[in-house]
């Protein structure tokens, strides 16, 4: 990949988004809809698919909310998105234990609907030059990619101890 591929895909990138609640289906999903739906609105950010195992897997560690009589709702959906973009850095546990914070103060639909605004709007000012993320393209794709890695384990780090804190305030309370 050369420097405009590169760009153009950066530029690409920055334009995709994850459906809004409102652009959910209103209507009870089986499984393999639900699978289908979840590919078609992750497949860019994803690295592999979503397999009926991994569904199953998330509502029996209580990551999802259980079907009733097979059928999967917006929330299910809603659910599913947020855990297969948070499992490439957090274990199942930490993102199971922040969907229970989150839904404390809460609706699915509030808490949803936050973090698809806040990822969206992320991604949309992604760009070469963007200062907050402090990245250039004129480095060497090496000093680049330390750079996103750094971002990202620091992010993490700073997301497992807010989680963290959370917990002991509610141990408090």
């Amino acid at each position: 990949m050369n420097d405009g591929q590169f760009k153009k895909w950066l530029e690409e990138f920055s334009q995709i988004r994850l459906p809004l609640w409102d652009e959910f289906p209103d209507l009870e999903l089986y499984m393999d809809q639900l699978v289908s739906l979840g590919n078609r609105y992750l497949s860019p950010l994803l690295e592999s698919e979503i397999t009926p195992s991994m569904i199953n897997s998330y509502v029996k560690k209580g990551l999802m909310q259980r079907p009733t009589k097979k059928k999967y709702t917006t929330s299910n959906l809603a659910e599913l998105v947020v855990i297969s973009l948070l499992k490439s850095i957090y274990p199942l546990e930490t993102i199971r234990d922040g969907i229970t914070q989150s839904l404390k103060n809460n609706t699915i639909e509030e808490s949803y609907s936050y973090f698809a605004n806040l990822f969206n709007s992320t991604l949309q000012k992604i760009n070469l030059e963007d200062a907050t993320l402090n990245f250039n393209y004129k480095d060497e794709l090496i000093l680049l990619t330390e750079q996103f890695s750094v971002h990202s384990v620091i992010y993490k780090i700073i997301g497992q101890k807010l989680i963290d804190l959370q917990h002991a305030q509610q141990a408090d309370v």
